[in-house]
């Protein structure tokens, strides 16, 4: 979808207006009403909804959009995504009064004008590797927030991460759970389907559910690094895949291969914004359109509802910044210039903690989780989004449809870690569906071994790329720093595989989207 607003919407898109010409939407994703409607019956629907719940009305859309509508009656141009943040849509202002919008940043760049850094998003980049809120590296260009409306220059979200638990057993919310997974999964069925297959209990229950009432299971797909065995979730796959008889598809993705892809894959993300296991996902994409398929199921979501990460355990509650932080405020002040730093009146832990704060929860851990679902998860679906649509394929994210994430929100927090154990509820709810050793395994998650990747033959990539030259990007960091992080890595002091990566992608976004215009 991409469009503009001023007197009217023009755009493409699914698009209605209503008989007298008054209001019209255009809008991009899929709503689900219950029963397949024309574009005519959808729009229909959805400025129906509009008349009733005024700027709430999102909140009654199921399914997946974004959309744009404007009202001259009432002189109001709207944006709105899904609650779960799965379609993105950016937005710019410009010169004439227009309002630009698309699901993509490149949708809007071609009438701003003039681009430049955004310095906060940078910093948030190398603070966490994400942007808080509506940050995007392009000055001037927004992402509408998960669950938010925007109105003639205003945001408001209209869904919150907002727990409302309930007293029930462990044995009906683990039913519960099942029932739910099974109807959202079932909802995302289509023929050319495969899933992602880590052999953690997100994607082996999906794995599971899909294959269920269907002679031939969905082919399944994983990462290997064999020559990492900390790293490699694929032997896990196998166990489930041999058990379901499922295909298993295993890419080993090659340090010679980075390189090859690089550039494609910071020209498809827009940003530089990305942690490294998007080198093996951008492949493995690359391998599942080779197949023909045009759909791919997920466990995106399931950790931060239902408590999957490290630092959701009470030891680590407490330092839940500091264990993400990539860059802490000493590092970046020797990895940047002074007066980059001098110029740009911000702090990523700050705004952070801001937005801690305003997470709409009442215990650590509810705070916690829902601050994950509005950082850590929003960042991932538009990463999702990006690169699936690179080759054609749908993301499908069954956890976070809309009755599963409801259904979360009613099991107490704690709960949720049953026995102490992340996770603990939701292995509970399907210890009769899936082997034990992905039951008891550890989770491995997002460790991608890029460090080492970096030092089996990739040096001379690193080093060529950060050269010093004329870029843009050598007025925002110190060559010294930047000289001083590869050494520290490649000399074996320390292992800043994924340091480099964050550097080594906003090189590279300068060079496709800086450089060769006035200044950063």
């Amino acid at each position: 979808m991409r469009g503009s607003v001023n007197a009217s919407i023009q755009g493409e898109g699914c698009q209605y207006t209503d008989p007298a010409g008054r209001v019209a939407v255009l809008w991009s994703g899929r709503i689900a009403f219950g029963s397949a409607l024309s574009d005519e019956e959808t729009g229909r629907r959805i400025l129906q909804l509009y008349a009733e719940h005024g700027l709430q009305f999102p909140k009654h859309l199921p399914g997946r959009f974004a959309l744009a509508l404007h009202d001259s009656d009432h002189q109001r141009t709207l944006l709105a995504r899904d609650a779960a943040g799965l379609e993105p849509l950016y937005y710019a202002s410009v010169s004439d009064g227009r309002l630009i919008f698309g699901s993509t940043i490149c949708d809007v760049l071609p009438e701003l004008g003039l681009v430049t850094l955004n310095p906060a998003a940078l910093l948030d980049y190398l603070a966490f590797f994400w942007s808080l809120d509506d940050k995007t590296f392009f000055q001037g260009v927004h992402l509408l927030p998960q669950g938010t409306v925007y109105c003639n220059g205003r945001t408001e979200r209209y869904s919150e991460f907002e727990p409302a638990p309930e007293e029930r057993s462990v044995a009906e919310w683990s039913e519960a759970i099942l029932e739910a997974l099974t109807n959202a999964t079932n909802a995302v069925r289509s023929e050319a389907m495969g899933c992602h297959l880590s052999g953690g209990i997100d994607s082996s229950l999906l794995t599971v559910l899909l294959g269920q009432d269907r002679a031939v299971p969905p082919p399944a797909f994983v990462a290997a690094f064999p020559e990492y065995p900390d790293h490699d979730e694929a032997r896990f796959g196998r166990i489930v895949a041999r058990r379901l008889g499922v295909e298993l598809v295993e890419i080993a993705p090659k340090p010679s291969e980075l390189p090859e892809v690089f550039s494609d894959m910071i020209r498809t993300i827009e940003e530089p914004k990305c942690h490294p296991p998007v080198f093996p996902r951008f492949l493995l994409e690359t391998t599942a359109a080779g197949r023909g398929l045009r759909t791919m199921v997920g466990g995106r979501g399931a950790d931060e509802l239902f408590t999957g990460y490290e630092w959701h355990r009470d030891a680590a509650l407490a330092r839940h910044r500091e264990v993400r932080t990539v860059f802490n405020a000493e590092q970046r002040a020797r990895l940047l210039r002074p007066e980059f730093l001098a110029e740009v009146d911000y702090g990523p832990e700050a705004a952070y903690e801001q937005v801690l704060e305003d997470c709409p929860s009442s215990t650590p851990l509810e705070k916690i989780l829902a601050l994950d679902f509005r950082t850590l998860l929003a960042n991932w679906l538009v990463l999702d989004y990006k690169i699936s649509r690179r080759f054609g394929i749908q993301p499908a994210a069954p956890f976070l449809d809309r009755r599963v994430i409801e259904l979360a929100l009613r099991i107490p927090a704690e709960l949720k870690r049953l026995n102490g154990e992340p996770k603990g509820l939701l292995k509970s709810a399907v210890v009769h569906l899936l082997p034990a050793e992905v039951l008891d395994r550890r989770k491995v998650g997002f460790r991608t071994p890029f460090g080492e990747m970096l030092r089996a033959g990739l040096e001379n990539f690193v080093r060529e790329s950060l050269h010093e030259d004329s870029s843009a990007f050598w007025s925002v960091f110190n060559p010294e720093g930047v000289s001083q992080l590869v050494k520290d890595h490649f000399r074996g002091d320390s292992n800043q595989g994924w340091q480099i990566w964050a550097v080594l992608c906003i090189r590279e976004w300068f060079r496709q989207f800086l450089d060769g215009k006035e200044g950063p």
